[in-house]
This record gives C-alpha cells, structure tokens and sequence, in this order.
C-alpha cells in the first residue's frame, strides 16, 4: 500500500510507520537496519526517506486519474475515511 500513499491514493495516517529515524541507532544496536539483508537495505532507505517527508504527488488533488482511483479503491468518499 505504500504505493498508493505516494500516488495520493491513500493517506499516510493509513499505513504502518516506516521510522527513517532507525538509521540514528546505534550499530551495534541488534535492529540496526545496516544489520539486514542488502536488499532490504536498499528498499528501506528510501522508504524510510519517503515515509519521513510523506512524499505525496503534488497534484493528486487535481487529476483525475487519482480521483478515479479513490472512487473504484474505497466504499465511501475518500474524504469521510477515518484513516486513524
């Protein structure tokens, strides 16, 4: 779903936390993200970036194609979603 929030698709409230501030422990400390496997180093990093600033697409509110998607993805108005 992460997708979906930097599309504009889905707010970020929504999604599970993708902490940037992981990066800020330690080495040493047993879930550093240095300690994991290289692939899922290179996804975290920029997740953790994008998660961070909460990148959204700047004109998902204008296009189109993303209200579209609202519409067809979510049962009731994208905009009466209780996302917490």
């Amino acid at each position: 779903w992460f997708w979906l929030c930097l599309i504009g698709c889905m707010d970020w409230k929504g999604h599970n936390s993708v902490p940037p501030e992981m990066w800020l422990l330690p080495n040493w400390f047993p879930f550093h993200p240095g300690r994991l496997w290289c692939h899922c180093r290179m996804v975290y990093l920029p997740m953790g970036y994008l998660y961070g600033s909460k990148f959204i697409y700047s004109d998902a509110e204008t296009d189109p194609l993303i209200a579209e998607l609202r519409k067809e993805l979510y049962c009731q108005p994208y905009n009466s979603i209780d996302w917490d």
